[in-house]
């Protein structure tokens, strides 16, 4: 099955790109934290373009804060979740949210790699989704967990991925009204 999951090319009306924890007092403590920003506005502005919904959880925001508010006015309603468990889907308003979207297949980025996205994906594979972790749009406080998340994710049975890789998929094909729409998301790879 793995082989087939991974085979498979995703399409944009199947998924639901799943934005995890970017908060500014974590990610500041990250690694590749200006390329993971970059990465989420690229996966956001190619989900404006193929009409995606997003989905965004934060972690114990009355604490940490809240979701980058550049990230989230992108959106135009969006829907913010708050959340203190590490798996999204051990969240009751999150696991219906997902459920409700009728969307089977996850695009995954935020914080961190090997705590939140890992539980969230593994979690999201054993509940049946085709769960895309995107490796650039991911991280952790250090490179060794960002590493050993996306690694584990794989055993898990997660695709991993990119945010080129997930644009041209999602695109599938050069001369369409949507690719001329994403040509200048394009040009910033």
């Amino acid at each position: 099955m793995s082989q087939t999951v991974h085979g498979r090319f995703i399409r944009p009306e199947e998924c639901l790109l799943f934005l995890v924890d970017l908060q500014s007092v974590m990610l500041d403590l990250c690694v590749h934290k200006e390329r993971v920003v970059s990465h989420v506005v690229a996966l956001l502005d190619m989900a404006a373009v193929l009409n995606i919904p997003v989905l965004f959880s934060q972690h114990n925001a009355e604490k940490l804060g809240g979701f980058l508010p550049e990230l989230t006015a992108k959106v135009a309603d969006p829907v913010i979740l708050d959340k203190v468990e590490f798996s999204c889907f051990e969240n009751e308003a999150m696991a219906r949210a997902v459920s409700a979207s009728g969307r089977k297949t996850l695009v995954l980025a935020g914080i961190e790699t090997h705590v939140c996205i890992f539980h969230t994906g593994a979690h999201g594979v054993r509940l049946g989704y085709t769960v895309h972790v995107v490796s650039d749009a991911v991280t952790s406080r250090s490179e060794h967990n960002w590493q050993i998340g996306l690694q584990r994710l794989d055993r898990a049975g997660a695709v991993i991925t990119s945010t080129e890789m997930v644009t041209f998929e999602w695109l599938n094909r050069a001369g369409t009204a949507e690719f001329r729409k994403a040509l200048p998301i394009l040009k910033r790879f």
